[in-house]
């Protein structure tokens, strides 16, 4: 049985945007190589390619587009 991959945005607190695809958000991440070690590096996570927020050079946060 195949199952489908939904695609998740993983915004790091480093200013860095990556989308991956898994089966949920830690199937996604490990299947990008990423192991439990990089949470703490995670800001957030949301679902699909999420083009919703921007990085603020200055203040080093994301912040949601207007």
């Amino acid at each position: 049985m195949e199952t489908s991959l939904d695609e998740f945005t993983y915004f790091w607190l480093n200013g860095k945007r990556e989308v991956f695809k898994g089966t949920d958000p830690v199937d996604a991440l490990n299947k990008a190589g990423y192991g439990g070690g990089a949470v703490p590096a995670l800001d957030f996570y949301d679902y699909g390619d999420n083009h919703d927020w921007e990085w603020d050079k200055k203040e080093k946060i994301w912040k949601r587009k207007k």
